[in-house]
């Protein structure tokens, strides 16, 4: 089993001799013999705390990292699956689940992190779309209908099967501007809320302005999150329709004109979060390890 882990931990550090990007200056598991099946990492906005999950989004739990400490905020059913921090990092939203005379119920809630309290923001219904965290709290569809409002700052997206809805000024517009049967997963705004990234099933990772126009397409890469307002970290996964046979965590500008990879393909790596305050990017391997990887751009 040593062996086993020690080339696991061996395969995760970065692949150098490819540098284009960045400078990758440190490499360390997390939580290791603490903490097991971890999933799914997402960084707030200064790299200082990250939200993770199990494999299948049961629970939610949240590592610190100015003081070591591990809070789980929630147990229930699906709570990984569309947590987020809010803009000011003081407080987390997630979507329960549970069972109601049957059916699968949902409902968004939100976890203080200072007083340990969770609120429920919204009803429960059976149809809840991802909370977008705004500069003043948040929003999000249930059943249909809006809970939440946003200010004419705010830029916001969502999908609906091939359909990107983007928010701006007020008005939400639908844009589907890559043909698409599977859908459309992964939609971010980037920080400087001008651009609007989204995956492709099938066809990979798209990035498009606000009226919805093609200014980038990056490849058949999958799980995309910004690094910056210029920078793109994704995950290339391989599959052989019955499992993954290798997963990497790549990087890209958002142009694409560059590209790097961060770890082998062997790694089986997946699922990064990235902030670049902190020069910090967290990912998962296969068999539910936290990693940490350090960089600095060049």
């Amino acid at each position: 089993m040593k062996h086993i882990l020690l080339t696991l931990a061996a395969a995760a550090c970065a692949v150098s001799s490819h540098a284009q990007i960045a400078q990758v200056t440190s490499t360390e598991r997390l939580l290791a013999g603490v903490e097991s099946e971890m999933y799914y990492p997402i960084l707030n906005e200064d790299g200082s705390r990250v939200l993770f999950s199990a494999c299948n989004y049961k629970g939610l739990r949240m590592y610190d990292f100015n003081d070591g400490v591990t809070v789980k905020i929630s147990d229930e059913e699906r709570a990984g699956f569309d947590a987020s921090f809010t803009h000011d990092g003081r407080s987390v939203y997630y979507v329960s689940q549970k069972k109601v005379d049957g059916l699968n119920m949902r409902q968004v809630k939100q976890y203080d992190i200072e007083d340990k309290t969770v609120t429920a923001l919204t009803p429960m219904g059976r149809k809840v779309s991802r909370p977008v965290a705004l500069n003043d709290g948040m929003i999000v569809k249930v059943d249909g209908k809006s809970h939440g409002a946003v200010s004419g700052d705010d830029v916001t997206v969502r999908i609906e099967g091939s359909k990107l809805y983007i928010g701006h000024g007020g008005t939400e517009k639908a844009y589907s501007p890559v043909e698409s049967y599977a859908g459309y997963l992964w939609a971010s705004v980037s920080p400087d809320k001008t651009k609007v990234m989204f995956f492709a099933a099938g066809k990979g990772i798209y990035i498009v302005d606000l009226q919805g126009n093609v200014v980038s397409e990056l490849g058949n890469y999958e799980a995309p999150v910004w690094y910056g307002n210029d920078c793109v970290v994704a995950m290339n996964a391989k599959h052989n329709g019955y499992q993954h046979i290798s997963s990497q965590i790549v990087m890209m500008r958002a142009d694409g004109s560059e590209f790097q990879e961060l770890t082998r393909p062997e790694s089986m790596t997946m699922n990064p979060s990235a902030s670049i305050h902190s020069g910090k990017i967290v990912y998962n391997t296969i068999d539910g390890r936290l990693y940490q990887m350090n960089i600095t751009l060049k």
